[in-house]
């Protein structure tokens, strides 16, 4: 129902009321019935059922289905339980991280909650009462005036200089006008001028309101009723471990079908195919992983928070890293959200502010003008701040009020589009009015020139207003200023006629400094940056333009055209627009919805309440530090502490480095497990096991844990922000990296089998089982080194430059010696090694790691990535 187009009389009929109010008892029959002015939340998982959801996962449910099959079997044989224990509390570590994590509930409804609940003053019975807000009801009539909260969404049916802050619903800027009357219908909510919102604030004037919706039926409630549906979607990262998981499910699954059916041919011990199926499942999976992948990105989080971008979701970090669409309030985020005065006209001349010099529209600007400064901390309606500011670099402020004391004034209203004030200056009485140039050159007859008064003739008038169509069409908005000297005056309508015309003043809230930048490296990244404001087009057009994002007009579409197509039109043509002007909520949600229906990576910037489902349903949902509303900063995956658009840019940067950087921890555990794998393999069909479950997990949690986490230390290459873009739906495992992991897998184990089988016959098999551990041990230590960078050699001068990674294999070195020369080594089968055994494993160790840094040459030739 449109109600800010029916007549107020009919509204009264149509809720059974009238301007005095409900009857207190009709008003509580109707909040039993209706339900309270409150905003629902959807039922929340209990804390048990997220913690269970964290061994949902198909490289879980074989560990410990693994560790259970070792504990029966330790039990039977009255061995010890090692085993089993490290493997139950691996999983059980890595359940605890993921649970941390989830822990983070939205808080979104809550800050709705939150934000609708105040005390409101409302009519019934002819009498005002203070009350709850949750308490009101339809039918009811509000009583607000400035600093109040708008408890529901409410017709006009008087007000006096009202003035409403709608930015937390619409994104507007400035304060919204308001005024009774009827108005034509589908209009979109910024242009609802007889309505107002629930969760806005009056912020001038006063009104009395007939409540038309509340609670969940507001435009406040559209918006939780959003949030509750939208379910969030699994981040690239986390469906590409998904991935992963699968890919070794589907290796242990066959590789252990393969060795039962080879194991029971070959007449083995069926309690033995069982401890090598334990572990071949030890051997596959990747146990150090998530902690891995968990410490990578809280160090990208930590670097991150340097750089004014705070992440609440970990795993949006990566996700950032292949971004392909930015949409961009304007306020606040491309804009300074400040207002500043650019130009003036004065005396004949268009200046720039900097070059003028004090004069009589200055000194207007500081007598019409009810913004103050306390302590460097400007107070006041922002358009007055910024003529204040402006006015201030001229002369003494507080010295010119008093000289010029203020008597009197006659306050804005929407009608007149003026305000004005009445100074004394000695015995001098004179009317300073300010407002819409339409409104002033109205009641002008003189022009202020050359220090005297002229008559305003027609021809004077046409140039005033070429002058403020030229400043206008820079999407400047422009105020004009007159006075007149009075002998003695009442406040009358004719107090304002005969004034005279001083001159204009051209204000913008301008671009960030460092936007334009921003914008240029977005485009040489491959990422289309969109700007998605509540604010009119032709201002958008201007900021747009002037700092790279649209080059035509063409480019721009207002947010009541979409509202005319269906999502079908709009998925296919989102495309063709980077700037999009008056958009109510559901515009910004389509808009999200067209680009990630054509596949994709979008991220989300917003402040206002009205944000909240678009940022939420992105891929990246970014928040507003300082002016965001605490229902965005909820939703939002990751917080600029400084609202600043190039720190997102600066993020998505940071993003890409850690995505290469948990690619390059990947490549190396993996290739680590599936050396195993086939180590384990191969070994089972010569009816021998050459590692133990113990010596695999310790190869996977301290071996290879240590230098993986030393790898996200690796600083991003020189092309990171001009590489092609990573696509939404493509696979982790590309055909180039497949022949790697496989490539340097083979390499290993090949390696691992050879010195285990040649000094079997040299030597026993304790010593042989003791040199192969030893060796892929080696190999893992030089190996992180190659990991470095998957693609390209790695030895040169730059080999020791990650001081991480050094250390990692000096700590690494030093746990091994002990592991080596203390009775440590009992617990893993180990025996001492003479110094010639030593030196051949570090050899084959070296000959491997050469072999696979002239293999990447061509692994890179022959597969795409």
């Amino acid at each position: 129902m449109n109600y800010y187009s029916k007549d107020i009389n009919e509204l009264y009929q149509m809720f059974k009321t009238n301007k005095n109010g409900l009857k207190k008892s009709e008003a509580k029959l109707r909040v039993k019935a209706n339900g309270k002015n409150i905003i629902v939340g959807k039922n929340k998982e209990s804390k048990l059922k997220k913690f269970l959801k964290e061994f949902a996962d198909i490289m879980i449910i074989i560990l410990i289905i693994s560790a259970i099959v070792s504990f029966v079997i330790s039990y039977i044989n009255h061995e010890s339980y090692i085993d089993s224990i490290v493997i139950l509390a691996i999983v059980i570590l890595n359940a605890l991280m993921g649970y941390i994590q989830e822990l983070k509930a939205d808080k979104a409804i809550d800050a709705l909650k939150k934000m609708q609940s105040s005390k409101v003053k409302v009519k019934r019975d002819n009498n005002i009462y203070l009350m709850d807000s949750k308490y009101v009801t339809i039918g009811d009539i509000l009583v607000l005036e400035a600093g109040d909260k708008v408890p529901a969404d409410a017709r006009i049916i008087y007000e006096a200089a009202l003035k409403v802050d709608e930015s937390s619903l619409t994104g507007e800027s400035e304060p919204v006008l308001k005024k009774v009357g009827i108005l034509k219908d589908n209009l979109p909510i910024q242009e609802r001028s007889n309505m107002i919102f629930s969760g806005t604030n009056i912020v001038y004037g006063k009104c009395e309101a007939l409540v038309c919706k509340v609670g969940m039926d507001t435009e406040f409630g559209h918006i939780a009723n959003s949030l509750n549906e939208k379910e969030e979607e699994k981040t690239p990262l986390e469906k590409k471990i998904n991935d992963i998981s699968k890919f070794l499910s589907i290796i242990i699954t066959i590789i252990i079908c393969v060795m039962f059916i080879i194991g029971l041919i070959k007449g083995q011990d069926f309690k033995e195919i069982l401890l090598l199926s334990i572990s071949l499942a030890v051997a596959a999976i990747p146990e150090g992983l998530p902690a891995v992948i968990t410490i990578s990105l809280s160090l990208g989080m930590s670097e991150m928070a340097k750089k004014n971008a705070i992440v609440r979701k970990m795993t949006s970090i990566e996700t950032l890293g292949c971004t392909e669409i930015i949409c961009t309030d304007k306020t606040g985020t491309i804009t300074q959200n400040k207002m500043k005065v650019q130009e003036i006209y004065y005396n004949h001349e268009l200046k720039k502010i900097d070059t003028i010099d004090n004069n009589l529209l200055l000194k207007i600007m500081v007598l019409n003008n009810d913004a103050l400064k306390n302590n460097d901390e400007y107070l006041g309606d922002p358009t007055e701040i910024a003529l204040l500011e402006a006015s201030e670099k001229h002369f003494d402020v507080e010295k010119i009020r008093k000289e010029n004391i203020r008597i009197d004034e006659v306050p804005f209203d929407s009608d007149r589009k003026m305000m004005s004030t009445i100074n004394k200056h000695n015995e001098d009485i004179i009317l300073y009015t300010k407002g819409s140039f339409d409104s002033i050159i109205s009641h002008c007859k003189y022009i202020y020139e050359d220090e005297k008064e002229e008559l305003l003739t027609d021809e004077k008038r046409n140039i005033l207003r070429n002058v403020e169509a030229l400043e206008a069409n820079k999407a400047f908005r422009v105020l004009a200023f007159a006075y007149k000297k009075i002998s003695t005056y009442k406040l009358d309508e004719n107090l304002e006629n005969d004034l005279v015309f001083v001159g204009m003043t051209s204000l913008i809230d301008p671009p960030r400094e460092d936007v334009k930048k921003a914008i240029e490296l977005c485009k040489k990244a491959h990422i289309k940056p969109i700007m998605i404001t509540g604010d009119s087009l032709k201002t958008a057009l201007a900021i747009s333009k002037d700092i790279g994002i649209l080059e035509n007009d063409d480019e721009a579409i207002l947010g009541e055209e979409l509202d005319k197509m269906d999502f079908e039109t709009i998925s296919k043509n989102v495309s063709n627009y980077s700037l999009y002007a008056r958009v109510s909520p559901t515009n910004k949600l389509t808009i999200v919805n067209a680009w990630q229906k054509n596949n994709k990576i979008v991220a989300m910037t917003g402040d206002g309440v009205n944000d909240a489902p678009a940022l939420k349903k992105a891929d990246i949902g970014v928040g507003m530090g300082i002016t965001g509303t605490e229902v965005s900063k909820s939703v939002s995956d990751i917080i600029l502490a400084d609202d600043s658009f190039s720190t997102i840019v600066t993020a998505i940067k940071e993003g890409r480095k850690i995505f290469d950087n948990i690619r390059n921890v990947l490549v190396y555990l993996l290739t680590g497990n599936i050396a195993e794998v086939l180590i384990v393999f191969i070994g089972m069909l010569f009816g021998i096991q050459i590692f133990l479950p113990i010596q695999i997990l310790y190869i996977n949690l301290i071996t290879d844990s240590i230098p993986a986490i030393a790898l996200s230390f690796e600083k991003e290459e020189h092309d990171i922000m001009t590489r092609e873009i990573r696509k939404k739906n493509s696979s982790f495992f590309t055909p180039f990296l497949l022949a790697k992991i496989f490539t340097s897998a083979l390499l290993k184990a090949s390696a691992i089998i050879a010195v285990y089988f040649i000094n079997l016959k040299l030597y026993d098999i304790k010593i042989a089982s003791t040199m192969a551990f030893l060796t892929i041990i080696l190999l893992e230590i030089i190996f992180t080194f190659s990991c470095r960078n998957i693609k390209r050699n790695v030895i040169g001068k730059n080999l020791f430059n990650n001081k991480y990674i050094n250390q990692s294999i000096i700590v690494l070195i030093l746990i091994n010696i002990v592991l080596f020369l203390t009775p440590l080594k009992n617990i893993f089968d180990l025996v001492f090694l003479n110094p010639i055994q030593l030196i051949y494993c570090i050899a084959v160790a070296i000959t491997i790691f050469l072999v696979d840094e002239l293999s990447k040459k061509y692994i890179k030739k022959l597969f795409k990535d």
